[in-house]
């Protein structure tokens, strides 16, 4: 299963990507969403799955969200990383498409459970 993963913090983008490797998952990373979108034009068909953080430089995981949501016929899951845990952003993003939300701090077991909940129904 192939993954893009979009994160600023270079120490959780590092460690999450090894982690998700070490799970058997392809993973493909950026620390910015203008490359991360740029990806997704030129490979959406690639992409099982996308997680991206919510604030990036250059454009943020809400222009990830919609790069994915607005391709007609692709059905790519995607989980929205973020510190804030305010109840608006939560609801904003289920309405943008995001399929699951996850608050950080977090554990990449928990994640990883929430992806193959992902996977699974597809």
């Amino acid at each position: 299963m192939n993954i893009l993963f979009v994160e600023d913090d270079e120490m959780l983008r590092r460690s999450l990507v090894f982690y998700l490797q070490s799970n058997k998952f392809q993973v493909e990373a950026f620390d910015n969403g203008s490359d991360a979108i740029k990806y997704i034009e030129d490979t959406l068909s690639q992409i099982d799955l996308v997680i991206t953080d919510l604030n990036l430089p250059f454009a943020g995981g809400r222009q990830v969200l919609q790069a994915v949501k607005d391709k007609p016929g692709e059905e790519i899951p995607v989980i929205v990383l973020t510190s804030s845990s305010v109840e608006a952003t939560e609801l904003e993003v289920f309405d943008l498409g995001a399929d699951e939300f996850v608050t950080k701090p977090f554990s990449p077991p928990v994640l990883l459970k929430r992806i193959n909940k992902l996977v699974v129904k597809q």
